[in-house]
């Protein structure tokens, strides 16, 4: 859980069968066991910093249950230091929906990740990117106005809109392709998987 984040997503939801766990929970907790042994040199890697990066945190959704998984990745001039995968607590109603809560999530988190960098006086000077594969979630953020369709999540609007206004964090577009939170809120094809876990763990020297 602490040095392997390419499993964060499987743990999570291998975790929400402990009471009445079945064969087949069994059959992917043997298979995960396995995927670990075959990948033990595997580790994170803190290289050479970038120079006055800060923090970038890649957000994503995955709106194909009733509850929604939210995955975010936080990386510090070019290094993963933490991240996580979990339920959203509340139904969405569309892909938008659910992006824009993960958002919103991944910047309460990320606020207190940028307080921590201010008290060591290592926070570049600006808002720090949060990065986003949904334009309608970015649409959102920016825009203040409360659509028919968005009023039921106005807490979490105001919250994130505020967040942005206040020039905290300033929400970004990237590729499908190139969202690495996706690999924290769904299951993925193995090229991607194994592309995506390039940007998370690498091979121990």
């Amino acid at each position: 859980a602490c040095t392997r984040p390419d499993i964060s997503h499987a743990t999570s939801v291998l975790a929400r069968f402990v009471a009445n766990p079945g064969m087949p929970h069994y059959n992917a907790i043997m298979r995960m066991l396995v995927y670990l042994k075959t990948t033990r040199d595997l580790g994170l890697i803190f290289e050479t910093p970038k120079k006055n990066v800060g923090i970038e945190v890649y957000a994503d959704a995955n709106w194909c249950t009733q509850f929604s998984t939210s995955g975010a990745l936080y990386y510090f001039d070019g290094d993963l230091f933490a991240w996580y995968s979990r339920l959203q607590r509340s139904i969405c109603h569309s892909t938008a929906e659910a992006e824009y809560i993960s958002a919103s999530a991944a910047a309460r988190e990320g606020i207190f990740h940028r307080e921590v960098a201010c008290d060591f006086d290592e926070l570049p000077p600006g808002p720090s990117s949060l990065l986003l594969d949904s334009k309608s979630a970015i649409d959102m953020c920016f825009d203040p106005v409360a659509f028919k369709k968005t009023k039921h999540i106005l807490r979490d609007a105001h919250f994130l809109r505020d967040t942005v206004a206040r020039e905290v964090f300033k929400p970004s577009h990237v590729s499908s392709e190139k969202e690495l939170a996706d690999i924290m809120s769904k299951a993925v094809a193995r090229p991607i998987f194994l592309a995506l876990r390039h940007h998370l763990v690498r091979q121990l020297k």
